[in-house]
């Protein structure tokens, strides 16, 4: 039956039909793909053994078996094979596919929990004040409102750019990437975090600046990478930079903290992983990698202890032409 070959050709999942001798009766496309086959391939070794149980059971069975590759682990296939009339039909599934889609879900989960706890936390503590008498005075009450639209926009952006960040990391969808002027996003971000008196918070931007990225995702990993160098400086100065070249924008946080040394500085973008006075979980850092990395940019670390820590971003950039300069 035409429309029943085409159906099974169109499947994402390998789909062998083996004749009760062990010949093959039928390869789909995707598992002539995971399984290298070419027409007229006879099965290989592993599969021959593993259609022989099936006959040999009478009953379905599921196996984990993994396959010989020419450089690096072997990927990891399941095969579930179902003895039927006059020979054997069985599915492959590439267990790589499903492994990193398990990962990125369970990673999104810890992901959420530490990005959301700060502006929740925030949220409360305004919401504490304004009960515990703040509201009886205008100027006050109005101030922790602020805070509070602020945080639960802070709380909307970051919901979309974990969902974003977990698509990708699962495969199923690429981060839309648009025009994102960058001064208006970093100079918000800097007033967002602009309330520490011992500290400085410098920003130097041109106005018509542009990257091409997702606004939201682009948010968030420049937020973790300043809360981690405010974390680590504790009076002095934190400057927020970005200009243009080579077809690229570069963005830098440095800061005059407590930097970081040299035997952890090859592992700051390990999960879990806490610097010294931090006071995370080690995630921050690794989310802002994982963010640029799915908007085809970069991250680098430059670090002395005791003198600071300089981390550059780097994302396509959008021509100095596109955005209107100041008036």
């Amino acid at each position: 039956m035409e429309w029943a070959e085409s159906a099974v050709e169109g499947l994402p999942l390998g789909v062998i039909v083996a004749r009760d001798d062990g010949t093959l009766a039928g390869v789909n496309g995707r598992a002539r793909e995971l399984l290298r086959l070419r027409a007229g391939d006879a099965a290989p070794a592993w599969l021959d053994a593993v259609l022989a149980r099936a006959l040999e059971r009478g009953a379905a069975l599921r196996e984990t078996v993994e396959l010989p590759a020419a450089a690096g682990p072997p990927p990891a296939v399941e095969v579930a094979a179902a003895p039927v009339r006059g020979g054997v039909v069985c599915t492959v599934e590439d267990l790589t596919v499903r492994t990193r889609r398990e990962r990125a879900d369970r990673e999104f989960i810890t992901n959420a929990a530490h990005q959301l706890r700060t502006p929740i936390a925030a949220i409360a503590t305004a919401v504490e004040v304004l009960q515990g008498g703040a509201k009886e005075d205008p100027a006050t009450r109005d101030r922790f409102l602020g805070h509070i639209e602020l945080q639960t926009e802070r709380l909307v952006r970051l919901a979309k750019a974990m969902l974003v960040l977990a698509r990708v990391e699962r495969g199923d969808a690429a981060a839309a990437l648009g025009l994102v002027p960058l001064r208006p996003l970093l100079a918000g971000l800097v007033a967002e975090f602009d309330e520490a008196p011992e500290l400085v918070l410098e920003l130097d931007c041109p106005a018509e600046l542009a990257v091409w990225a997702d606004g939201a995702l682009l948010s968030e990993a420049l937020a973790n990478v300043l809360t981690n160098a405010l974390e680590h400086t504790s009076s002095g100065a934190v400057r927020v930079a970005a200009h243009a070249g080579d077809g690229t924008v570069a963005i830098e946080v440095v800061d005059t903290g407590s930097g970081i040394a040299p035997a952890e500085l090859p592992r700051v973008f390990e999960r879990f992983r806490s610097g010294a006075g931090e006071g995370g979980v080690g995630l921050g850092l690794p989310i802002a990698r994982a963010a640029l990395a799915a908007l085809g940019g970069s991250i680098e670390i430059h670090s002395r202890e005791g003198a600071g820590t300089t981390v550059q971003m780097r994302l396509p950039g959008a021509a100095p032409s596109v955005l209107p300069g100041p008036a």
